[in-house]
């Protein structure tokens, strides 16, 4: 093997990256999009026989996970740190009334 062809095979190109692919895959997690609703309906999965606990168990399931995606989004948009902030700014306004109601300025 040549050295031309050992450089060119220590930089070969990836088509898909690791990175980019695990990115594209926590999106698609991340995401509202239930795939089963783009499957045509199979037969067995129309038939009857579905447990109303099990049924339960996966809508309280699937309700977590929108919770939990719904926090993580509020979470990466700096709302909760500037409502904390807000917050602190209030507490000390109430604090300084507090102390000129009793008279310990």
């Amino acid at each position: 093997m040549s050295a031309q062809e050992k450089t060119s095979a220590s930089k070969a190109v990836h088509p898909l990256p690791l990175s980019s692919t695990l990115h594209d895959l926590a999106l698609l997690r991340a995401s509202d999009l239930d795939f089963a609703a783009l499957l045509p309906p199979s037969a067995a999965s129309a038939g009857a026989g579905v447990d109303p606990d099990v049924e339960k168990s996966v809508q309280r399931s699937l309700e977590f996970s929108r919770e939990a995606r719904a926090a993580l989004k509020l979470l990466h948009t700096g709302a909760v740190e500037s409502q904390g902030a807000r917050v602190d700014v209030v507490r000390e306004k109430l604090e300084d009334v507090v102390l000129g109601l009793d008279g310990r300025e």
